[in-house]
């Protein structure tokens, strides 16, 4: 699927980015034709034209914004204004490159250069230098194109005024550049550039900066990372259409790792939001998502549905090339359908094959002779498909050919040496980062110190006013003075030693994190080094030459290889349903999984109230149906909101959110868990006399996650966190969700609350304690 990621990085950067040219505000399109045409003279004409360029973008009316950059090019031009001429050309060519147009875009560009060639404004250099870096990289001189994204960013560190939105287009650039080289290394050092200025300098562009970052992991096909990156792009925007643009993504990294319904949640969302608009982005992404989660369900016909409605919307050129990589993803389907068991005749499955092997000859042939962008992934899918069609139709002589050719662009793009790189930079960036972070607990250990010699030099101090004091008055006013100056010092200790715990927890992630990069190092030797490689490429080969002489050999293969497959699929389905995706991917790999740290997540309790009394009262068996029935339900609402289930003790629930992938909204989503939770058991009691009341409870804080034991396998959590959480529920009442201060602080401009105090807790003390009232 990284085909389909590298498409929206390019359209992120070169269509979603290049809007900053744009004006923020502009009137209606009438009235502005209106004023125009009773314009005083052309610099107000100019003006005015320049409105309704800004008007017709906004609507995606690109014929209409290419009539009145002409017009406004001609009015510059009688002004004799060759700066403004320059800066219209490069409007002109970035129209031209949202309709896919490479020769006039490259017209335009060098007009421009032409008439900036001695400019001293720098914000006309820098959108010139973005031009032709764009340019270089679409022709596929990316060492060009590189130099000129960096010019930008040179002028800035010079001090030069240039507008910051011209730094971040050079960053975008340098990132999108090396995605479609499969640059990981480069790609994720320009990534992060681009997101530590963003920080400091706009971070209202930080929704925009997570999204890229999203796309790069999910390039580099680290897709729990990819998750986090779009989370934190949600969080941030502050725009509706954006954030339901990033949930479509979320939806399609969901799908890749086979955590469907999670894919189905983020999917159905973005539909819902963009099904009765013309954002052909979105819904050919939605639809994408859709084609794909059919396509794990093995729905394949639902699976060919979807991206043929993919590729209706999809524009017939453009500069990402989106209608080869939907293209792809069909061709993808179809020959999954005729691999399998064909309902049809031979001589139809024959046909049907044959027309597929032209589709993908005419692919090959399109992707040797674009001028526009192009997914290296597209290429490796598009062999493997080949070498998989020329096998069923027995031309093994064939088959073996593009099977060659598909391992050697695979490992091209996805070699040892080059994902070895990539993470020695990702540990190189992320040991600075933490050596900033160790630094600061030395100081912070430092001030401590410093603290507690401040208040042994405070008690000093007042023991010998004290004896010096003449009156009782004098020695009360004396003990108060030395106590309010005890609590300053007290309260700024107790903040310096919060920041050192909070270092302390992101020292234990950075460990965490290096030891998963030297593990992730280690497997990619195992399984890319040469003598594998080649022992599996030519045993592939040999295999593929000697089915030209088992026919029924193979047929029974392939009907024993489906029985296989279905048994490994039940077992696999059983063991989901025991263990998160990515433990049971684990588990499965290694036969064993370890614990692992999580630095912030919820953990939720229900417990039922007067469980044993409504027993007796009712009736065990009634009882056990009742709690059956809610804890169905209960599953399913975990499963909505992204929740983990832990397990059942009796009538109580436990779950926890932002694991086994963190997630910044686990707070919020173990909420919305538990309001859900509220609002069925309400009408429950409606339509059952005998149901039961409910009170549950939250709590936010780091847990241990892992199985238990090496039989019967248990995925469980530990920790202080858990056991705050069951006081939360222990603490509250029938039909409320109580959440501790910790949970309050990350949710609390998200619901209302009641604040219930101080209470008093078995083994904790007095806690703060907030009652969410439901929406």
């Amino acid at each position: 699927m990284k085909n389909k990621f590298t498409t929206l990085a390019i359209i992120s950067v070169f269509f979603l980015g290049n809007t900053i040219f744009k004006a923020q505000d502009s009137k209606e399109i009438l009235e502005l034709k209106g004023k125009l045409a009773s314009a005083k003279n052309d610099k107000e004409k100019h003006r005015k034209i320049l409105l309704i360029i800004d008007e017709y973008g906004k609507q995606g009316k690109l014929d209409s914004m290419l009539v009145y950059n002409n017009e406004a090019i001609l009015n510059a031009k009688k002004m004799n204004d060759k700066e403004e001429m320059g800066r219209l050309y490069l409007f002109l060519s970035q129209i031209y490159l949202q309709k896919a147009d490479i020769v006039n875009y490259e017209k335009h560009v060098n007009e421009a250069e032409n008439l900036l060639s001695d400019s001293k404004n720098y914000n006309n250099i820098g959108f010139l230098n973005f031009s032709i870096a764009g340019l270089n990289a679409i022709k596929k001189n990316h060492a060009k194109a590189t130099t000129y994204y960096k010019k930008n960013i040179q002028l800035f560190e010079e001090g030069k005024k240039i507008d910051r939105k011209y730094i971040m287009l050079g960053y975008q650039g340098l990132f999108a550049s090396n995605i479609i080289q499969s640059n990981f290394t480069d790609g994720y050092i320009a990534s992060n550039k681009y997101i530590d200025f963003v920080k400091k300098y706009e971070p209202d562009q930080l929704p925009t900066a997570f999204m890229l970052l999203g796309s790069f992991y999910s390039s580099a096909k680290d897709y729990s990372k990819a998750i986090n990156a779009y989370t934190n792009s949600i969080a941030h925007s502050k725009n509706e259409q954006f954030s339901y643009l990033n949930k479509a993504f979320l939806g399609l990294c969901y799908s890749e790792i086979k955590q469907l319904d999670s894919a189905k949640l983020y999917t159905n969302q973005a539909y819902e939001y963009f099904k009765n608009g013309n954002n052909a982005i979105a819904l050919g992404s939605i639809y994408y998502s859709y084609a794909t989660i059919y396509k794990q369900e093995n729905k394949l016909e639902l699976a060919e549905e979807y991206m043929k409605k993919a590729l209706a919307i999809a524009p017939e050129k453009d500069i990402a090339n989106s209608k080869l990589s939907y293209q792809s993803k069909l061709n993808e389907i179809i020959l999954e359908q005729l691999s399998q068991n064909y309902n049809g005749n031979e001589t139809e499955r024959k046909a049907k094959l044959e027309s597929l092997l032209q589709n993908l000859k005419e692919i090959s042939e399109k992707i040797r002779k674009t001028d526009t962008f192009l997914s290296q992934e597209l290429e490796i899918t598009n062999y493997e498909n080949l070498s998989k069609v020329y096998e069923i139709l027995g031309n093994y002589e064939q088959a073996l050919v593009y099977h060659k050719k598909y391992i050697e662009k695979k490992e091209k793009t996805y070699g040892l040496d080059k994902m070895k790189e990539f993470s020695k930079a990702q540990s190189n960036y992320e040991l600075n980062e933490q050596k900033a972070l160790i630094k600061l607990q030395e100081e912070t250990k430092r001030i401590q110190l410093q603290k507690e010699i401040e208040l042994k030099a405070l008690r000093f101090e007042f023991e010998k006013k004290q004896a010096a004091a003449k009156t009782a008055e004098e020695r009360e006013r004396l003990l108060l003075e030395e106590d309010a100056k005890r609590k300053e010092i007290e309260l700024t200790y107790t903040y310096q030693r919060k920041a050192a715990e909070q270092k302390y927890i992101q020292e234990r992630k950075f460990a965490k994190t290096v030891q998963e990069k030297r593990d992730a190092v280690a497997k990619a030797e195992l399984e890319n080094s040469k003598t594998q490689k080649n022992m599996w490429a030519i045993g592939a080969g040999l295999s593929i030459l000697l089915l030209g002489f088992a026919g029924y050999s193979y047929n029974q293969k392939r009907k024993d290889n489906k029985k296989i497959a279905e048994e490994k699929q039940k077992s696999d389905d059983l063991l989901l349903n025991i263990l998160p995706y990515e433990v049971a991917e684990e588990l499965k790999e290694k036969g064993k999984t370890s614990a692992k740290h999580f630095d912030e997540v919820s953990v939720l309790f229900t417990d039922f109230v007067n469980f044993t009394a409504n027993s007796e009262r009712i009736g065990v068996q009634e009882v056990l149906n009742e709690l059956n029935i809610c804890f169905t339900e209960f599953d399913r609402i975990m499963d909505k909101y992204g929740l983990e289930k832990i397990k059942t003790i009796g009538d109580a629930y436990l779950a926890v959110s932002g694991l086994p992938v963190s997630n910044d909204l686990h707070a919020k989503n173990a909420v919305n868990a538990g309001l859900e939770i509220l609002s069925y058991i309400q009408q429950r009691k409606k339509d059952n006399p005998n149901a039961l009341d409910i009170r549950i409870g939250i709590h936010s804080g780091p847990v241990i996650a892992g199985i238990v034991g090496v039989k019967k396998f248990a995925y469980d959590i530990w920790g202080d966190t858990v056991n705050t959480a069951a006081r939360m529920e222990q603490n509250s009442s029938s039909g409320r969700v109580n959440i501790s201060e910790a949970t309050y602080q990350l949710i609390k401009d998200d619901f209302t609350f009641e604040h219930r105090g101080r209470i008093e807790t078995k083994g904790k003390g007095a806690m703060d304690m907030y009652f969410v009232n439901q929406l």
